[in-house]
């Protein structure tokens, strides 16, 4: 490497200039750079001596370094690509003009923790009711007289009870809404599968939003054979008694034949 192929490489790397002051251990010892031939210096510009720096400045650019050996290219190939190689590393990425917007991922949407009340009675009904954890509430009384008001108290019962979260996990993530209804509309598709029903009631916001397999426009939806109901919960039946005359009427439009006369 001569004198003038180390000024240009410092001058890309930013440095001005570089004169070592002392010598490492086990470094070979300092030599003067080798000048450039004499044609070659007798067609540049003046700007370096054999003792350094001297005159003009040299082009703190990389623009400015690449510009006249571009136009002279058979000055010397290898730092031609060496300075090209160089500034193409410093250069920003681009991006494509026709490149896809990212996506970005839904908020997530959190839900309060709440318990599922599960019933079935037979081959008639699947009642699923939601409420607030620790409510001190008496629901399975409520619930008995719903039965015994429809003539189906003495069907074969079995209960089951859910909750959300499903396990209490304090150094994770918090379960989003999106999660619940996959759980909760996956399990009431597999236990209607399982153990078909002519009805399906989903009792509360809870029961209505996260195990409905289909959108609930409307109080009364017909999903496989069966029946979806949506009506207030339990919980929300004892708090407000105005709720249960309305109810009432209800059942006895859906099931003329079992509900027993005032």
């Amino acid at each position: 490497m001569n004198e003038l192929q180390r000024a240009e490489y410092l001058s890309v790397l930013g440095v001005p200039s570089y004169v070592p002051r002392f010598v490492l251990p086990l470094a070979p010892s300092p030599r003067q750079a080798e000048l450039p031939p004499a044609e070659e210096a007798a067609g540049a510009q003046p700007a370096l001596s054999a003792s350094g720096l001297s005159g003009n400045p040299l082009p703190h650019s990389a623009e400015q370094i690449i510009a006249p050996v571009l136009q002279s290219p058979e000055r010397n190939p290898r730092v031609l690509d060496e300075i090209s190689a160089l500034t193409n590393e410093t250069k920003l990425p681009q991006e494509a003009p026709n490149a896809a917007p990212v996506a970005l991922a839904p908020p997530r949407q959190s839900v309060k923790p709440f318990v599922l009340n599960c019933w079935r009675i037979g081959e008639e009904l699947l009642a699923v009711d939601s409420h607030e954890p620790g409510a001190a509430l008496p629901l399975e009384a409520l619930f008995n007289n719903m039965l015994r008001a429809l003539q189906w108290h003495q069907r074969p019962r079995q209960q089951e009870r859910l909750q959300w979260p499903l396990t209490e996990n304090r150094f994770g993530p918090a379960e989003d809404a999106s999660q619940a209804r996959d759980t909760f509309s996956s399990w009431l598709e597999a236990s209607y599968t399982r153990m078909p029903v002519k009805s399906i009631w989903l009792m509360g916001r809870e029961a209505q939003d996260f195990c409905s397999p289909v959108p609930l426009e409307n109080p009364l939806v017909d999903w496989q054979g069966a029946r979806l109901i949506s009506m207030p919960s339990l919980s929300q039946l004892l708090r407000e008694p105005a709720l249960k005359r309305p109810l009432w009427q209800q059942l006895r439009s859906y099931y003329p034949t079992d509900t027993r006369a005032e």
